[in-house]
């Protein structure tokens, strides 16, 4: 009996834990920053050619674009071929992502997706790949309170969050949904390093000198050069396969170095991919979809430990004659935060 009134009052705790309080608010928000600012730059690296690859007259035509849409896809840009239509929708796509970096919420949420899938369903040739993620976690998303942090009126909104103390439908969608969001990217990840440990090019460890030779990315000749050396390319092949099938048990584990570290490492691997091979905005979006897997207080604690070795360095150099601040004495933590961070 006494091991089943254990069993139940840890389920009960899990419960209240889902539905009385918002977990992994900062990551959402960036997230939702990473998404607006990725279909942006989506938008505008191609802005001159925009009539070539997604207008009305492109190569690939509304009527073969149409056939080309799975079963649940679909894009407002094939509604009408007119030109005005076209114009409309593009640069209400870039005027909504706009928004929805900066302001967030629920309505924009669901207005950022439809404008997102519209154009990435107008044109899947152009598509780098991190699209396919971004489509699915931004469903997750209208679920979420994104603007919680990095928005105006972020600081009320979390006091509010904090002030509802019993459990409400609305946390638990958020919180399911945030779980979600993760446990998506975690198999994602999952995924790609198990398909990649089965390929003997990765077995062998030249998977990456292959890579640096093929000729459908920008691929920086530097790293070319870097990759051509057997004992670098072998580690790079290697590790990537590590922090890659290594990210769920790191989410779960109980350990924050072992979670802070292996996000790091996997953001540092697709900030490599944005500046040797030119996939900016795959590996921005892959970004954001990290910045999930870290709780609240990872980044609190990654934002003291910045700050401690900021004002470290400002002291050493002589440019401060006071001794660093402590987080108490830096405002760091608004009153809202110290009470998050409290009931977290």
């Amino acid at each position: 009996m006494g091991t089943v009134r254990a069993g139940l009052a840890r389920l009960d705790a899990a419960i209240l834990r889902v539905a009385c309080r918002e977990h992994r608010l900062i990551g959402i928000a960036l997230l939702r920053i990473v998404i607006g600012f990725a279909t942006i730059l989506y938008c505008l690296a191609d802005y001159s050619n925009r009539q070539f690859f997604w207008g009305p007259h492109s190569y690939d035509s509304p009527a073969v674009a149409s056939k080309l849409l799975p079963h649940w896809g679909f894009s407002l840009f094939l509604v009408s071929d007119s030109q005005w239509w076209f114009e409309f929708l593009f640069h209400a796509t870039i005027v909504v992502a706009a928004v929805f970096m900066v302001f967030g919420g629920r309505a924009l949420t669901l207005l950022q997706a439809v404008m997102m899938w519209s154009l990435h369903f107008r044109n899947q040739d152009v598509l780098e790949g991190g699209d396919n993620l971004a489509q699915i976690l931004i469903i997750f998303m209208v679920f979420t309170v994104s603007n919680a942090y990095f928005a105006p009126g972020a600081k009320q909104r979390r006091a509010k969050l904090l002030g509802d103390d019993g459990p409400t439908l609305r946390t638990s969608l958020h919180n399911l949904a945030a779980y979600l969001i993760v446990f998506q990217t975690a198999v994602l990840y999952f995924t790609a390093g198990y398909w990649k440990i089965t390929g003997k090019v990765w077995q062998d460890g030249v998977a990456m000198y292959y890579i640096t030779r093929l000729t459908g990315f920008q691929m920086s000749p530097t790293f070319a050069h870097w990759m051509s050396n057997a004992y670098l390319g072998t580690f790079v092949s290697y590790f990537t396969i590590a922090i890659e099938l290594a990210l769920p048990f790191a989410i779960l584990s109980s350990r924050p170095w072992v979670r802070k570290s292996n996000t790091i490492a996997l953001e540092g691997l697709h900030l490599g991919i944005m500046a040797f091979m030119g996939l900016v905005c795959f590996g921005l979006l892959m970004i954001g979809a990290d910045c999930t897997c870290l709780k609240d207080e990872d980044y609190r604690s990654l934002g003291n430990r910045a700050r401690h070795v900021k004002d470290a360095v400002i002291v050493r150099l002589g440019l401060a004659t006071a001794a660093p601040r402590t987080v108490a004495s830096s405002g760091v933590l608004d009153s809202a935060s110290r009470q998050e961070a409290h009931h977290a």
